[in-house]
């Protein structure tokens, strides 16, 4: 043992023994001070725990963890859930604009309608529309939707339910056949639809074409306004592929209207075509009565 730990080892045993032989009240003064010098660290170790001890309560448990991030998560999916109605809203403003400036700037008589029914057995053949008898809806009467600065067509009417209902056949459909041409070209066929696509949309044939006839991906094909039905320059597809025969060709068109998403329809209204006609074909009032003589018009039975 070296020399100073000796020094301290003997300090401490006379400081023991020189504590020992104080009287108790001595021994109380000591504790006194002692206990006054160590206050202020004793009680910042009780605060300390104190605080520990509130840290520990405030601590949520795992089920109130998961309480509070199935809340978080409901909130997160309601969020979603408005942000999709919002841009549905939007979407279907903007549809109602264009359709509104559509109406505003076309020469035709217009009746704004809305899809309302539609069987899945159907689907590319016929859709039920909310307007009828009561509105000016006839037989036969195009059915159009906005397509940039033109109209795209949908279909036309096979059928009256009501006054406030009627049956409209799609392009998709082999029944519904207009007279189209290919644009900026003379040539021209007869377009139509097929029967029995149910899970995929069905493509369009433009049959009857010259063999002569040629066409790259991408050509628009426009109704050619032969047969008096259907308005000239309605937008009905797009060139897919052309296929040359022996006597004609026939072209496979991608349909310009979106089929599976269709709301908000026009009809072209009977007497809007009618005035026209009349106007064409009206012949000079020689009599000067007010009457004139109109040509005939073909049946509808006749007209593609």
């Amino acid at each position: 043992m070296s020399r100073l730990n000796l020094i301290f080892l003997i300090a401490f045993i006379g400081m023991l023994i020189w504590i020992t032989l104080f009287q108790p009240e001595m021994v109380g003064t000591i504790q006194r001070g002692a206990m006054s010098a160590m206050r202020p660290f004793l009680k910042a170790s009780d605060r300390l725990e104190t605080s520990l001890d509130q840290l520990g309560d405030e601590a949520p448990s795992p089920a109130q963890l998961r309480e509070r991030l199935a809340g978080v998560e409901q909130e997160r999916d309601r969020l979603k859930l408005e942000v999709i109605q919002l841009d549905e809203l939007l979407q279907e403003n903007r549809q109602l604009r264009r359709a509104l400036q559509y109406r505003e700037r076309s020469p035709l008589s217009l009746a704004a309608a809305r899809v309302i029914s539609r069987k899945p057995s159907q689907w590319y053949s016929t859709v039920v529309i909310d307007k009828g008898e009561s509105d000016g809806i006839a037989a036969d009467s195009p059915v159009v939707v906005p397509l940039g600065d033109g109209a795209g067509l949908v279909g036309k009417v096979s059928e009256v339910l009501g006054p406030r209902s009627a049956v409209v056949v799609l392009l998709t459909d082999e029944l519904c056949q207009v007279s189209a041409k290919l644009e900026n070209s003379h040539e021209q066929g007869i377009l139509s639809g097929q029967r029995g696509a149910l899970l995929t949309l069905p493509s369009l044939k433009l049959r009857y074409l010259s063999k002569e006839a040629r066409a790259e991906p991408g050509t628009k094909v426009l109704s050619s306004g032969t047969g008096e039905l259907f308005p000239p320059n309605l937008l009905l597809g797009e060139v897919a592929s052309l296929r040359h025969g022996a006597l004609d060709a026939e072209a496979v068109v991608k349909p310009a209207v979106n089929f599976d998403d269709l709301v908000d329809v026009f009809v072209i209204l009977p007497a809007a075509a009618d005035g026209e006609e009349d106007t064409d074909g009206e012949a000079p009032d020689k009599a000067g009565d007010g009457t004139a003589a109109t040509r005939a018009k073909p049946s509808a039975a006749t007209r593609p």
